[in-house]
């Protein structure tokens, strides 16, 4: 396994370095990708765009690229590695799709079925139509009732409240659902006595349906969400440091949070909607589907070789070949996409890759999803090509950081 490490730290250098193979036991292809990698990362350190970012990259089944720069926490100066733990915000999405598809399994539900069948606060669901003559919202029936696939293809016809304006999104916010202090359960009960956006299934718009899914799972398995995920899928998979809060005695590890300006780089505090420290150091009643946990870059790289094994790890299955294979299937076939990626669609909480000549180019049939800190992964079945990229910085999407990342990757090769 090769790896490079740009910490300036030698005590964390020499620990990787220990565990390499040798660079020549890869192909030349992986070395020049690797070769491209470490010098993206250093430039980021160079460019002062991050304080500190990991790349971790596996092809046909081994590691071939393992690479860290700069600080993890740049008022500590302490040294950002692949122990690290960090934010992953929405790449829990995909961790709780696959939680929810492995009671699927089960027979514990049918795609189609209503929410209402199993959670009956969403059996009275109203639809904003415009305001009247006062400002008033005009609510009407939905055309049809929001159902499980609508959940996990965002297509019922919620928001998210935090990352747009319309006046659904102001009466989230204006309703204080998304609060650290309410319960999965309150939650749910909370936003459904809320209006939808746009009827269901007419429209992909990316929202909370996530951590709907959440407590739909703790309705179906008599679990917490925190409990099944923990006993379900982290425990199974080794994935020992991932979770809803910190482990305890791994605080040391837990990065610094950070926003990207126009006035450079700020750190951020634990005030709402950025969800920093704090929320992830104590236990809290929210445990959200949609963006709760935290976990280091091996952790979501174990996650990540099981959905490239097609659902299985060292032995353990979590979900059948078929199941991901649905999930990584385009479901938006003649809704609007909205502001979707250009070339890509989605699947059951999974981006997916439909042409590499529009937008990014990743490789057709590709798959995966990042998270709001910067930290993004994605899946090639047909190359066996797994990577995962961490960093802590809220905006930055806006240098480009994840098509950078990919561009690096499929440069062409040159030995």
């Amino acid at each position: 396994m090769l790896s490079f490490v740009r910490s300036g730290f030698m005590a964390a250098l020499i620990a990787v370095l220990a565990s390499c193979a040798p660079s020549s036991s890869l192909s030349p292809a992986d070395q020049a990708r690797a070769t491209r990698l470490d010098g993206f990362l250093q430039s980021l350190e160079t460019e002062g765009i991050i304080p500190g970012a990991s790349v971790l990259v596996y092809h046909n089944g081994r590691q071939v690229y393992f690479g860290a720069v700069g600080e993890q926490d740049s008022a500590a100066h302490t040294p950002f590695t692949r122990a690290t733990i960090g934010r992953i915000y929405s790449m829990t999405k995909p961790i709780t799709g696959i939680a929810l598809m492995m009671l699927y399994e089960e027979g514990k539900f049918d795609l189609d079925d209503p929410i209402a069948k199993y959670m009956p606060e969403y059996a009275d669901l109203k639809v904003f139509a415009g305001t009247d003559e006062n400002g008033a919202p005009v609510l009407e029936a939905p055309t049809r009732p929001v159902t499980i696939r609508d959940l996990m293809r965002h297509t019922a016809g919620m928001t998210y409240g935090v990352f747009g304006d319309t006046p659904v999104d102001k009466i989230y916010r204006k309703s204080g659902i998304l609060g650290y202090d309410k319960s999965n359960a309150e939650l749910s009960t909370g936003l459904a006595a809320l209006p939808l956006l746009y009827q269901p299934g007419t429209r992909w718009h990316y929202s909370v349906a996530v951590d709907v899914q959440g407590r739909l799972i703790e309705v179906l398995s008599g679990q917490t969400l925190g409990d099944f995920m923990r006993t379900r899928i982290f425990e199974p998979l080794g994935m020992k440091d991932t979770g809803f809060t910190v482990p305890a005695g791994a605080q040391a590890r837990f990065g610094a949070l950070y926003r990207l300006t126009d006035k450079g780089m700020e750190t951020l505090d634990d005030t709402p909607p950025f969800m920093a420290n704090k929320p992830f150091l104590t236990d809290m009643a929210f445990e959200s589907g949609g963006g709760g946990l935290v976990s280091t870059i091996d952790d979501y790289m174990r996650f990540a070789l099981m959905l490239q094994n097609e659902g299985t790890l060292d032995g353990v299955r979590l979900i059948k070949p078929q199941t991901l294979a649905l999930m990584t299937t385009d479901q938006l076939v003649g809704i609007d996409h909205g502001n979707f990626y250009k070339g890509a669609s989605f699947g059951l909480d999974f981006m997916i890759q439909q042409d590499p000549k529009v937008g990014l180019r990743l490789p057709t049939g590709s798959f995966g999803w990042g998270g709001m800190a910067g930290t993004y992964f994605f899946v090639d079945p047909k190359d066996d090509l797994t990577v995962v990229l961490f960093d802590q910085v809220i905006n930055s999407s806006g240098v480009h950081l994840r098509r950078r990342l990919i561009d690096t990757l499929f440069a062409p090769d040159t030995p």
